[in-house]
C-alpha cells in the first residue's frame, strides 16, 4: 500500500511498459487503432496542449467510464474495447501511471504508459495542439 503520490505512481507502474515520446509516436503511427488517452481534467489540457488524435477520460471519471458493468451512458466509447492499445498520458505521466493501472487491474490488456507526459513529448521536439 503506498503512503505518497510517488509510492502509488511507482507502484502504478510495475509491469506497464514505459514508452519514450519517441516510441509512442511510432506506435502511434505503426497502428491507428491505438487510443492515446489523456487523463487530465478538462480545464488542465491547455496547460501543455494535447498530442493530436487524443481521447480525454479524466481520471476522476476514469474508474466508472472504463467499467464495462456500467450503463452504457456512463461508459466511454473509446474504451470499449479491451484489447485496443492504449498509451496513457497526462502531463508528467504520473497520473497516466495510476490510469494505466487502474485499466489493467479493469481487464484491459494493452496499456502503456507515455513516460513524462506530454510535456516529455514536446521537450522530444513533437507536436502538440490546444485542446
Amino acid at each position: 500500500m503506498a503512503s505518497t503520490f510517488t509510492e502509488a505512481v511507482q507502484n502504478s507502474q510495475q509491469g506497464i511498459p514505459l514508452l519514450s515520446p519517441a516510441e509512442a509516436n511510432d506506435a502511434l503511427a505503426a497502428d491507428a487503432n491505438t487510443l492515446l488517452l489523456d487523463v487530465r481534467d478538462s480545464d488542465d489540457l491547455n496547460l501543455t496542449g494535447i498530442i493530436k488524435g487524443t481521447e480525454n477520460v479524466s481520471m476522476g471519471t476514469l474508474y466508472f467510464k472504463a467499467d464495462h458493468s456500467m450503463p452504457a451512458e456512463y461508459q466511454a466509447p473509446c474504451l470499449a474495447d479491451k484489447d485496443r492499445p492504449i498509451i496513457t498520458t497526462c502531463t508528467l505521466g504520473l497520473v497516466a501511471s495510476i490510469a494505466a493501472k487502474t485499466l489493467k487491474d479493469y481487464g484491459f490488456t494493452n496499456v502503456k504508459i507515455l513516460e513524462g507526459g506530454n510535456v516529455a513529448w514536446k521537450e522530444a521536439g513533437l507536436p502538440l495542439e490546444e485542446a
